[in-house]
């Protein structure tokens, strides 16, 4: 299957609402269609361009991408020149990543457990049209297709600090080939497109094999380690100081822990769980890479602590550091409870 974000889900969702379908479908139902659109794609390939702003900088990345079902892809970069000829091939069973910079392959075996995915489409579809306000704006030709122009935002504002986004979703496939996404003030804060779509054309699965570059040094990775556990046995598993928040929203209770590995690196997510809401605090020791802000970014304090409040399609996420632990909250309730949850963890 296509792995699909929550925008891709709204979008056939609101395909369907145009039709006059949903009146009188369940969520199971709408579920159905979707999944017989989506298994219509038997591969695709583009070039998708995307630009997003940050601070006062602004920046476009360019990639030509090939995917084909179940599991293989292919991603090479054009844009930015510092970006430019990194390739990332997915056979299905490695994923091989080139770094022309370094003439450096590095190639890593996908564990079986994740080779496929099926996403909860009835979930997803029950939380979407609970949660978002669509409306349908006409029907527009996008790189010679026919596509529908539709508008979405959170049905609470404050969930989402206003971000809304407008999407063009191929009428045929019901891939969005175009998406927008605007703060509450109506600037552009990231755009996706997908130029020179191509849908069923057959590729062949040498795409997917990357050639060895002449020289190249080829290290082995293994593949990143998830273990998930209850936070007592978290805190013996990582080698940093694992924080909790004292304070929880009404009807939040603590799930689980999820401990990550990899090259040497650790983190921690601890899962909140209030029926099928849910947030996320990770953990992870400091390291000092810069990372973009992509969406509205708020500075605030979290108990004398500088820290960004990011609004971002699908959650809000506040970042900050405690001593030699960066955090990260991601929720989709308002900021004044995020901030409570924050300023209680220890």
């Amino acid at each position: 299957m296509i792995k699909r974000t929550g925008l891709v889900l709204l979008a056939i969702i609101v395909v369907s609402l145009i039709s006059g379908c949903t009146a009188n479908m369940s969520a199971e139902q709408i579920a159905q269609q979707m999944k017989e659109k989506q298994e219509s794609i038997k591969d695709f390939s583009a070039t998708m361009v995307t630009s997003y702003a940050f601070g006062n900088e602004s920046k476009i990345a360019k990639a030509k991408i090939m995917n084909k079902m179940p599991g293989k892809s292919r991603f090479e970069y054009l844009e930015p020149a510092e970006m430019a000829g990194q390739i990332m091939v997915n056979d299905g069973k490695t994923i091989w990543n080139y770094y022309p910079g370094k003439n450096e392959v590095t190639r890593m075996a996908i564990p079986e457990t994740e080779r496929s995915y099926e996403p909860d489409y009835t979930r997803f579809i029950k939380e979407i049209l609970n949660q978002t306000d669509i409306s349908y704006q006409g029907t527009e030709n996008f790189e010679g297709r026919s596509v529908y122009l539709i508008k979405a935002s959170p049905k609470d504002n404050s969930k989402l600090m206003g971000i809304h986004y407008s999407m063009w979703v191929d009428s045929e496939t019901w891939m969005p080939l175009k998406i927008e996404i605007f703060d509450k003030n109506d600037k552009l804060i990231t755009s996706v497109e997908y130029r020179d779509i191509k849908f069923n054309t057959g590729i062949p699965d040498g795409e997917f094999e990357l050639k060895m570059p002449e020289g190249a040094k080829i290290v082995e990775r293994e593949p990143p380690e998830f273990k998930q556990m209850t936070l007592e046995e978290a805190r013996k598993e990582v080698n940093f100081t694992i924080l909790s928040p004292s304070y929880l929203p009404s009807g939040y209770k603590f799930s689980n822990a999820t401990v990550f590995k990899f090259d040497n690196k650790e983190s921690v997510s601890l899962l909140y769980v209030n029926g099928s809401s849910t947030f996320v605090l990770t953990e992870r020791t400091v390291d000092n890479t810069p990372q973009p802000d992509f969406g509205e970014v708020e500075k605030v304090s979290i108990n004398g602590v500088e820290g960004k409040l990011i609004s971002m399609p699908g959650s809000n996420m506040l970042v900050w550091n405690n001593g030699n632990i960066e955090l990260m909250l991601s929720t989709t309730f308002g900021e004044e409870e995020t901030m409570k949850v924050a300023g209680s963890v220890k």
